[in-house]
């Protein structure tokens, strides 16, 4: 097959779920970007293992069902804080409580800076925020281990956070977000009412810091090579053609990675609406996954070639976007 090539106004891929009307965009209270840029090395993403990323979505999958105020949340908080502990890597934990259509609950970000010595200021950004939900959807009758929503995307982190600690400086360009509440506790998310929690309350504290990221990435649902990854339709245009450029580099055909058919509802909404940070959205094609919300989400839908194809473009995308600026 051809490797991929098209264009952004080109729509491949039908996808079931619209987005309903956008919160409006806020003003950040400093328009003072994040450090200058450091070139990313494009060897970097050679470095990534998709064995590795697996591994890593084993052990999320272990503790059993994740959502908001669960045991298998707060077991998968702390293992993510140990694990990119020992990789150099600061972690904050950022609680919230929200009002929810079954009352209110808590809810808890986890963020993640490198830096193996000094201390992080959490009230300045650095360029690059990559993100993941780490919650799976709240179900009372079947057990759902969401081994890829979002057992792939949050693998996939920590695999980035081992590779990246590789190189310091690359490192420190990067901050890694794992969200919570962005499984509506209702049947959809809505985007202002049910779902997104996590990402709401994260974009509106952005607007609190000293200086503000260059770029956004959100990975969903990575990890099933079967169905392709969507470039979501509401991104960032430049950073489409990033995702584009990456993925000639990388080869990859249009059955592998295409351009969603319309928007689709996720936790990158409020960080380009609210957080007026520019965003790539890369998601699989959740509409043609029966097993999509369903207890047959386990590790035997997923892959790690998926993940080293979602992992390593992600890196490429960073690598192209430091080297260019």
């Amino acid at each position: 097959m051809k490797p991929l090539l098209f264009s952004c106004a080109v729509l491949l891929a039908a996808v079931i779920i619209s987005c309903g009307k956008k919160d409006a965009p806020q003003t950040p209270e400093t328009s003072t970007p994040a450090e200058a840029l450091v070139p990313i090395p494009a060897k970097l993403a050679e470095e990534f293992s998709g064995e590795k990323a697996l591994d890593e979505i084993k052990e999320l999958t272990s503790f059993g069902p994740r959502p908001p105020e669960s045991e298998g949340y707060r077991k998968s908080l702390a293992y993510l804080e140990k694990t990119l502990g020992a990789l150099g890597w600061k972690t904050t934990r950022q609680s919230f409580k929200s009002v929810t259509p079954v009352g209110q609950m808590g809810f808890t970000n986890l963020i993640a800076r490198f830096s193996p010595e000094a201390e992080v200021d959490w009230k300045a950004s650095v360029p690059f925020v990559i993100g993941s939900h780490l919650d799976t959807k709240r179900y009372i009758s079947i057990t759902f281990l969401g081994a890829n929503d979002s057992g792939s995307s949050t693998g996939v982190l920590v695999e980035m956070a081992r590779v990246l600690a590789q190189d310091p400086e690359s490192a420190g360009q990067v901050e890694l977000v794992f969200f919570d509440g962005e499984e509506a506790l209702l049947t959809n998310i809505d985007p202002k009412r049910d779902g997104l929690y996590g990402s709401r309350y994260y974009a509106s504290e952005l607007n609190r810091r000293s200086s503000q990221p260059r770029a956004g990435i959100l990975l969903d649902l990575v990890g099933d090579t079967r169905q392709p990854l969507l470039i979501g339709t509401d991104s960032d245009n430049e950073l489409k053609r990033e995702a584009v450029e990456a993925a000639n580099k990388m080869k990859l055909t249009q059955t592998q990675i295409q351009h969603a058919a319309r928007p689709i509802i996720d936790d990158h909404l409020p960080l380009r609406t609210r957080g007026n940070l520019a965003m790539l959205h890369l998601i699989g094609d959740f509409s043609k996954m029966p097993y999509w919300h369903t207890e047959d989400d386990t590790l035997e839908q997923i892959s790690a070639a998926g993940l080293s194809q979602s992992g390593k473009l992600t890196m490429l995308i960073l690598s192209q976007l430091t080297a260019k600026k």
